[in-house]
């Protein structure tokens, strides 16, 4: 390793949120010059705050920062900036931000290695115009009392033997009403421990999925929980979550998510459904399609479920 580099950093990656959607509004033209400038503006705000671009992927920018602290700074800085000042052709964009500090390997100066998996990992998870970092990371920030902390969810990360829980770190400070403290976040854990459990079956493969264990993640990207190799998946295209006693599952895709529960006695069952944006809890046993109807599904798109209530 070059003695030069820290050998512990923060991963981030920022990435702007909808570009497919762009794309398919703006044109192509356009909608390249507003990913352009807006990857140029997420690196000039790393760089006021000692982050250094590693590379750009796409329509994401992966960062590293020797400091925690900076890399906070840097994100609030970011959002502050998206929200309040439009890109190429007067357009605003949003982006989605999550990091995770850690020990890192580098190969010719390029960092690899666990921190920068789950960094990647975390960033999938979050939401657009949100920051996310890992539990580790913001209880590491020296002078945590300055920012703004609440529970965002926890996730499973491939390699892992426990779930990491993600905490969200609020640049708007009229979106901090929600914030939770930690009898409610015992609570909150405590409920999210229901007897529950589900069962997800793709392509002759059973997934086992209970309450407690974090996020379960569908989509193209191979860091996935769930990889769908299919055009009409988004690279992180829905998530599978326990809350409050329930199964919910939530999309985050362009083409949306189509849920038909088997039919029975509950209202809507046999009919289906599409998510775009928007979540809904699964009951009994059914069908998931990813990204097209379930009428319509290929294989290679279509998911069974079951929910087991102990």
């Amino acid at each position: 390793m070059n003695q030069d580099l820290p050998d512990h950093i923060v991963i981030m990656f920022a990435d702007v949120s909808g570009s497919t959607q762009l794309y398919e509004n703006l044109g192509d033209t356009d909608a390249h010059d507003c990913i352009s400038e807006s990857l140029n503006r997420i690196v000039h705000h790393a760089s006021q705050h000692n982050g250094h671009l590693v590379e750009t992927i796409g329509d994401e920018a992966m960062i590293m920062f020797a400091k925690i602290e900076d890399a906070a700074l840097a994100a609030i800085d970011m959002q502050q900036h998206f929200f309040q000042t439009p890109v190429a052709h007067d357009h605003f964009i949003k982006i989605r931000i999550g990091f995770h500090y850690g020990p890192i390997e580098y190969d010719e100066g390029h960092p690899f290695g666990d921190t920068v998996n789950v960094a990647a990992r975390v960033a999938a998870l979050c939401e657009s115009g949100r920051i996310i970092a890992t539990d580790t990371t913001v209880s590491g920030l020296a002078t945590q009392q300055e920012f703004q902390l609440r529970p965002y969810q926890t996730a499973r990360v491939k390699g892992k033997s426990k779930p990491i829980r993600v905490q969200e770190i609020v640049w708007d400070r009229e979106d901090s009403t929600s914030m939770i403290n930690a009898t409610q976040m015992t609570q909150l854990t405590q409920l999210e421990s229901q007897p529950l459990s589900l069962q997800i079956y793709y392509r002759g493969k059973v997934y086992e999925l209970a309450a407690g264990q974090g996020a379960f993640i569908i989509g193209r990207e191979t860091h996935c929980d769930l990889v769908i190799d299919s055009a009409l998946a988004s690279r992180t295209h829905a998530r599978i979550e326990f809350r409050w006693g329930e199964a919910i599952l939530t999309d985050h895709s362009t083409n949306g998510t189509y849920v038909e529960a088997q039919r029975g006695k509950r209202e809507g069952d046999g009919t289906s459904i599409r998510l775009h944006r928007r979540e809904a809890a699964l009951h009994g046993t059914g069908k998931i399609a990813i990204g097209t109807t379930v009428q319509q599904a290929q294989e290679v798109n279509l998911l069974g479920y079951k929910i087991d209530q102990h």
